[in-house]
């Protein structure tokens, strides 16, 4: 297993790291989260692990 390495940032660094990789929030329809969780190939992945059983 390997190490857990701590990263430490000053505050400085920490801002200056948001101000250039900001948090930019979507909008989505209430009830969109789950929409689409069988469109990204799961369903089919799972067809698939099945059938070599």
């Amino acid at each position: 297993m390997s190490e857990v390495k701590v990263w430490y940032m000053t505050e400085e660094e920490r801002l200056a790291y948001i101000k250039k990789h900001p948090i930019v929030p979507t909008k989505r329809k209430k009830g969109d989260s789950f929409a689409d969780i069988y469109s990204s190939g799961y369903e089919s992945a799972n067809r698939k692990r099945k059938a070599k059983r």
